[in-house]
C-alpha cells in the first residue's frame, strides 16, 4: 500500500518532531520554570509526484522501500516539522529524517549511511539538539518504547523513546525512584548518555551512573548488550559519552528505595532573591545528601499560559526536592518560610510519579538560548553582583537564572570513576537562559553577548573550566564538559568502536581526540 505525501497521522510528536539527547535547560528538562514526525516515503514520493530533493542521493531515496518504519528526505511534505528541534532557535538541517521500527531497520539506516558518506546521529524526542547536522541522517527512535520494571531487583528497562514521565507513572507505587531531571517529556536514553544532573544527584551522583546495561547497534550493523562484564570500556564511555558508539535501543537503570517524597517550588518577589539565595544556602550547610534546592530567578512572560496572578511579573523562587517525609522536608524549609514574603508555597509531598510538577516546565516547544557554568564557591558580594547582572540581563530578554548548589556523591572522586560523566570539580552550576517571543530572530553577534556575558564577568574568578555535558548549549561540543584525559580515553574507546566516525554525537567530541 502506497504511503501518502502528507505527514502519517499516526506518528507521535509531528508538531515539533520530538527528539532528544541530553536537554534543553530549562525549557528542555535542565533547569526551572513555572510553567512527527512523517511517514513520506521516498519511494512513494516519486510515484506521486511529491516534491524531492535533486541531490538526493538513490541510496537514501530507496532507503524507505526496506523500512518497517520510513523516511523523510528534504522537500517532501513535512519536512520542516520533521527537522525541528525541541529548541526552536536550533536550525536543523539533515540529509534525511529516518524512523525506524526495529533493529532490522537500523541496520539497513546503518549501511545506506555509509553508502552515502552520511553520518549518523540520534534524537528520541528532540531535546539537546546540535547545531550541526550536515551530511547526517537524523535519527528519531520514538519507536523503540519497551518499559519494565523488576521491583525485586530493583532495575528498570527502557527503550531509547521512552520520556522520563512514561517511566516515572510506572515507578507510582513501587516506593522506587529512577535518577530523573526535572522535565518529563525529555527521553530517559538522552539524558541519562549526557551525564544527567538529576534530582537525586546530591543522594546519588550524577544519573549516567545508573545505567547498568546498555543494547546498541553499532557501526557494524550489530547489536551488542554492553555491561561492566561484557565492555568496561564502552560501558563507561557510554555513561555521559552520548551519541557517539551506536544507536541505542534500550537501556537497563537501577533504581532505588524512597518510599516518601517531598517538595515543590516557593516564589518570593524578585527584590527578595539575596536574603532568600543566602538562607537557601544556609539550609544545604546542614542538609543531608537527600534535599536538592534549585535557587533561581524568572521573569514570567505576560500571556495567556500563564497563571492571571504569575502573568508578565518577575519571581525569585526555591524548588526543592527532599527524599524523606512531608515531616522532615518541612522543617528543613522551615527557614525559607520566614526570611522573607512567600507569594507561593506548593511544596507538599508526592509519588515519583509527580516528580514533574515540582518545576512545573513547559513541554511545549520554545526558542530558546541557554548559558551554564560550574563555579568554585559563591560568596555573599559575588551572589549580589549575579543577581544585579541578571537584572542586567533581563533588559535583553534574559529570562531565567538558576543556581544549582552541588556537593554529596556528585562531587566524590570515587563515584565519577564509574562513568566519563565523572564527578564535579565545582560547589555550584548556573544556568541561564533566554526564552525568544514567537517568530522573533535569534540574537547572534553583540544581542546575544548582552543576554549572558554580564553574568559570566561577574564569575570570572570562581568559574571552572567545564560544567555538566547535559547543560551544554546547542553550538558546545564536549571539550566544556570533560577533561582533556576523559576525552582522549573517550577517542580512544570511540576509535575502537566506531573508527570511520559514523555516529555523530550531538554534543560532538573535538576533532583533535578523533583523531587520537
Amino acid at each position: 500500500m502506497d504511503r501518502p505525501c502528507a505527514p502519517d497521522p499516526r506518528a507521535d510528536g509531528a508538531a515539533h518532531g520530538q527528539g532528544d539527547a541530553g536537554g534543553d535547560p530549562p525549557w528542555g528538562g535542565a533547569g526551572s520554570g513555572v510553567l512527527g514526525i512523517f511517514t513520506g516515503s521516498a519511494v512513494a514520493a516519486r510515484a506521486k509526484g511529491c516534491p524531492m530533493s535533486p541531490a538526493t542521493p538513490t541510496v537514501l531515496a530507496d532507503l524507505d522501500a526496506q523500512l518497517e518504519g520510513s523516511v523523510l528526505l528534504p522537500g517532501a511534505p513535512g519536512w520542516d516539522d520533521a527537522r525541528a528541534a525541541w529548541n526552536l532557535a536550533v536550525d536543523q538541517q539533515p540529509r534525511a529524517i529516518a524512523r525506524p521500527r526495529s533493529v532490522r531497520d537500523l541496520r539497513h539506516i546503518i549501511v545506506a549511511a555509509r553508502e552515502a558518506g552520511a553520518g549518523v546521529t540520534v534524537q528520541p524526542r528532540g531535546h539537546g539538539a546540535g547545531t550541526d547536522l550536515t551530511d547526517t541522517i537524523l535519527v528519531r527512535t520514538t519507536a523503540f518504547d519497551e518499559v519494565s520494571v523488576n521491583v525485586l531487583a530493583r532495575f528498570a528497562r527502557v527503550g531509547a523513546g521512552v520520556p522520563w514521565g512514561t517511566l516515572l507513572a510506572r515507578l507510582d507505587g513501587t516506593g522506587l525512584v529512577a535518577l530523573a531531571g526535572s522535565n518529563p517529556d525529555v527521553s530517559v536514553a538522552g539524558y541519562l548518555l549526557s551525564g544527567g544532573h538529576s534530582w537525586f544527584s546530591r543522594w546519588k551522583g550524577l544519573a549516567a551512573h545508573s545505567i547498568r546495561a546498555v543494547e546498541l547497534v553499532d557501526a557494524r550493523g550489530v547489536l551488542r548488550r554492553v555491561t561492566r562484564e561484557s565492555d568496561p570500556d564502552l560501558l563507561w564511555a557510554l555513561r555521559g559519552g552520548g551519541g557517539l558508539f551506536g544507536v541505542v535501543t534500550t537501556l537497563e537503570i537501577d533504581l532505588f528505595p524512597a518510599p516518601d517524597l517531598f517538595g515543590g517550588k516557593i516564589l518570593f518577589p524578585a527584590e527578595s532573591a539575596e536574603v532568600v539565595f543566602g538562607a537557601a544556602l544556609d539550609v544545604l550547610l546542614d542538609a543531608p545528601p537527600e534535599l536538592s534546592l534549585f535557587l533561581g530567578m524568572i521573569n514570567l512572560p505576560d500571556t495567556p499560559a500563564v497563571p492571571e496572578l504569575l502573568r508578565g511579573r518577575s519571581f525569585t523562587q526555591v524548588d526543592a526536592v527532599f527524599v524523606g517525609t512531608e515531616a522532615d522536608g518541612q522543617a528543613l524549609l522551615a527557614p525559607l518560610r520566614t526570611i522573607a514574603p512567600v507569594i507561593a508555597d506548593l511544596s507538599h509531598a508526592f509519588s515519583i510519579g509527580q516528580l514533574g510538577d515540582v518545576s512545573a516546565e513547559p513541554q511545549e516547544p520554545s526558542a530558546t538560548l541557554d548559558w551554564a557554568m560550574a563555579v568554585t564557591e559563591l560568596e555573599p558580594a559575588t551572589i549580589a553582583e549575579l543577581i544585579e547582572a541578571f537584572r542586567t540581563g533581563s533588559y535583553a530578554g534574559l529570562t531565567l537564572l538558576q543556581i544549582r548548589p552541588l556537593g554529596g556523591l556528585l562531587v566524590d572522586a570515587a563515584v565519577g570513576a564509574d562513568g566519563a560523566a565523572g564527578h564535579l570539580d565545582a560547589a555550584f552550576v548556573l544556568f541561564a537562559a533566554a526564552i525568544l517571543p514567537p517568530g522573533a530572530p535569534v540574537p547572534v553577534g553583540a544581542e546575544r553577548h548582552l543576554l549572558f556575558q554580564p553574568l559570566a564577568d561577574t564569575l570570572q574568578a570562581v568559574g571552572t573550566p567545564r560544567t555538566v555535558p547535559s547543560l551544554l548549549a546547542a553550538e558546545q561540543d564536549l571539550s566544556l564538559a570533560f577533561a582533556p584525559d576523559t576525552l582522549q580515553r573517550l577517542g580512544q574507546v570511540k576509535k575502537a568502536v566506531d573508527p570511520e566516525n559514523l555516529f555523530r554525537s550531538n554534543r560532538p567530541l573535538p576533532a583533535a581526540y578523533l583523531l587520537s
